[in-house]
């Protein structure tokens, strides 16, 4: 009888949180504002922004957490500690990317596909990815907090959901690696190709000694 009572509640709150979620939307490129913003202004619209991925224990974003992104190169640097759209585009990838990824494997994929499409293109298409991917999680949580599941409680859904993001952070992250890989051997290709070259353009008299 308790257990039910608490299965209740806990779906009550649940079914509550996925409703609020289904309007949760990420700003596109061209809504994103078109002046220039400072430190302070980022983070607030980072906050609001985030939304879902934000936590208030472990922040998502800080100032120090800016200023690091820029030093590594990760972020372009602000113009006169002002942040332009393009700087709230990467920012808004890596943070929620980096919930699942290492910071390194973030900054290789948006190098990726920021080598194939301009940024703003990047931006948009991970938004809308992003909402669908969220808009899946959602749905199949409204489905279990359904009044009709007597069967599942809290605990199993959040083993199967956690199970679930385990899989597909695996996929990723091999997928990344063999990437990785296949650049280096790329890499060191061409760096025993220059050596050939630089070896063939010495003079004779080099060679010779």
């Amino acid at each position: 009888m308790e257990d039910n009572i608490k299965k209740q509640e806990s779906n009550t709150l649940l079914m509550t949180w996925c409703e609020q979620m289904l309007s949760y939307r990420i700003p596109r490129w061209n809504e994103l504002p078109e002046i220039e913003l400072y430190m302070d202004q980022v983070i607030a619209l980072m906050e609001k922004y985030l939304g879902v991925f934000y936590d208030e224990e472990n922040k998502t974003i800080t100032p120090s957490i800016i200023n690091n992104y820029v030093k590594l190169g990760l972020v372009p640097p602000p113009i006169k500690k002002r942040y332009s759209k393009i700087h709230l585009a990467y920012l808004l990838i890596i943070c929620i990317l980096k919930q699942v990824m290492p910071i390194n494997v973030v900054m290789k994929i948006i190098e990726c596909q920021t080598q194939k499409y301009p940024i703003e293109d990047v931006y948009d298409h991970f938004c809308e990815e992003q909402e669908r991917s969220l808009l899946g999680a959602i749905k199949k949580a409204s489905n279990f907090c359904s009044p009709s599941n007597n069967e599942i409680f809290v605990e199993d859904f959040i083993l199967s959901s956690a199970i679930t993001a385990n899989s597909e952070k695996a996929v990723a992250e091999k997928f990344t690696n063999i990437m990785n890989s296949m650049d280096s051997s790329e890499k060191k290709e061409k760096e025993k190709e220059k050596d050939k070259e630089k070896e063939k353009s010495r003079p004779k008299a080099e060679k010779a000694e």
